[in-house]
């Protein structure tokens, strides 16, 4: 009989304040402060209340609540997993492992360590905005800009002009947004590594804008039953919530309307 023996496999894993992050920064709808729909990895994510989170798996649909956490599989795929599960089946992976790019990743690793307390933007966020990515070089644009006209400004310009690469990234709303690279000796220019470059600077661009999105929504003053109250009635908005502004609510809600006149309650 021939052993075998399982594949060491490294998983990407979030937890729920991180998935309410995600959903408020890729723009989900939010009702008090929670997201009520929105796309993680690919897999459109629903509210079911505050405490809970519908996840499309492989499985069909399961439930992620505020304790679990949101495993990506080797294929993409999601699933939730209790915490005491996954920790007792999964270590953080040693900062050895090869990466593509090791600057962005050991920070996020970092970051998951020592300062992931609340909401913040995660990099599948900010991945999640862009929509569309276009390159060139300065030759390529002044081609198209200035047609045959651009022969006259001379053989000597090709070089510099040539070793300046654009990315412009096209964002879910229409902005956009650009990052440079430029290469000092011709003899190391590299198109892909241009444009490599290039693109880590445009979605350097990205993070503020996702940034303010965020506080913007965690700033935002939640609609309290007093205030809805203050709001019928007219009167400010209390900075404390009284007994008497919540039992008026309570009868206003009580009122259908269905009279021509206003209900007793509302009189």
């Amino acid at each position: 009989m021939t052993q075998f023996r399982k594949k060491p496999v490294v998983i990407t894993a979030i937890n729920f304040a991180q998935l309410v992050a995600h959903g408020i920064a890729s723009g989900g709808n939010v009702v008090n402060g929670m997201p009520w729909s929105f796309t993680y990895a690919g897999h459109a994510i629903t509210h079911e209340n505050d405490d809970c989170y519908l996840i499309p798996t492989l499985e069909g649909t399961m439930k992620m609540g505020r304790d679990d956490m949101l495993i990506t599989g080797v294929k993409g795929e999601i699933y939730p997993c209790k915490r005491d599960i996954f920790e007792a089946t999964y270590d953080p992976a040693p900062t050895a492992l090869p990466v593509v790019d090791p600057g962005p990743d050991s920070l996020e690793r970092e970051i998951q360590a020592k300062a992931d307390k609340g909401p913040r933007v995660m990099p599948a966020a900010l991945q999640a905005e862009i929509v569309s990515e276009h390159y060139f070089t300065a030759k390529q644009g002044c081609i198209g800009a200035l047609g045959d006209a651009y022969e006259l400004l001379g053989k000597t310009l090709d070089n510099p002009l040539g070793l300046l690469t654009f990315c412009v990234l096209i964002l879910r709303n229409g902005f956009t947004v650009h990052g440079v690279s430029a290469c000092a000796s011709p003899e190391n220019y590299n198109k892909e590594i241009g444009e490599r470059i290039a693109r880590e600077n445009a979605e350097r661009e990205i993070w503020p804008l996702l940034g303010f999105r965020l506080r913007d929504e965690l700033a935002r003053p939640v609609l309290t039953d007093a205030d809805a109250a203050a709001d019928l009635a007219g009167t400010p908005r209390p900075d404390h919530p009284t007994a008497e502004a919540a039992d008026f609510l309570a009868s206003v809600k009580a009122c259908n309307l269905a009279g021509e006149g206003p209900c007793e309650a509302c009189q």
